[in-house]
């Protein structure tokens, strides 16, 4: 049994950034968390979950306007961002197997976006670093839409931006909330395990059309769809 039981290939990848490609949640909740617990103001376990999709601005606004944080939304964004530069500039690794799999996306001919509730300049620091920027066709912030990704018409934005048919796109990303709100725009979703996510992974299952631990299973099972297809033997990129 395969973990993509019933997604198929598709044209157009969408990435998410922070659980997905890069293994940056533990440093990016940490720092987020940190003011609310500085404050002494109380969250539930859960809370990631609902702040993951409104990027640093959101969170920010959020925290400042609804939660009672004592600074005002423009402090803490310049916060989490400067906490944040350093990481994405020096230490935040990519998540296993996120460089081999685009560069088999890319050499396969599909096209291979960004989209994120990071800001931009977290997109090139750590991309750029880690070796993989320059395979991607579009590298999106939320800012870029004015949408967060709770909002189901970001995903038909990037579509258009694409020149895509939405049903042709694939939205790959470890947040559930994410994948729901994708799906029910028309795009196809791909659930990927992190180990910082609150998420079960038979909550992930229900949502998407396929959930991977690893993205060494995304390749081995193109791999194996391309050999029923094209008989033979097919090398694998992965063994």
């Amino acid at each position: 049994m395969y973990a993509l039981k019933r997604v198929k290939m598709k044209k157009y990848y969408i990435f998410d950034l922070d659980g997905t490609l890069i293994d940056s949640m533990p440093v990016g909740v940490g720092i987020t968390l940190s003011f609310l617990d500085e404050q002494g103001i109380p969250y539930p376990p859960d809370v990631v979950k609902t702040l993951t999709p409104l990027g640093y601005k959101g969170i920010a606004k959020l925290f400042a306007e609804e939660l009672g944080v004592k600074c005002t939304a423009e402090e803490i964004y310049q916060r989490f961002q400067t906490q944040n530069e350093r990481a994405y500039a020096e230490t935040i690794p990519l998540k296993p197997h996120a460089k081999e799999l685009l560069e088999f996306l890319k050499s396969q001919g599909h096209s291979i976006s960004v989209l994120t509730a990071s800001p931009n300049h977290f997109i090139e620091l750590s991309l750029k670093r880690l070796g993989v920027y320059h395979l991607l066709d579009n590298a999106w912030s939320i800012d870029d839409f004015g949408m967060s990704k709770a909002d189901e018409e970001i995903y038909r934005a990037a579509a258009a931006r694409l020149g895509a048919n939405i049903g042709d796109c694939i939205m790959v990303d470890d947040n559930v909330n994410v994948l729901k709100t994708a799906k029910r725009a028309g795009m196809g979703a791909i659930g990927v395990y992190d180990k910082f996510t609150s998420y079960t992974e038979p909550e992930m299952r229900e949502i998407a059309d396929g959930y991977v631990h690893d993205f060494v299973e995304l390749i081995n099972q193109s791999n194996i769809i391309r050999t029923k297809i094209f008989g033979g033997k097919f090398r694998r990129l992965l063994r």
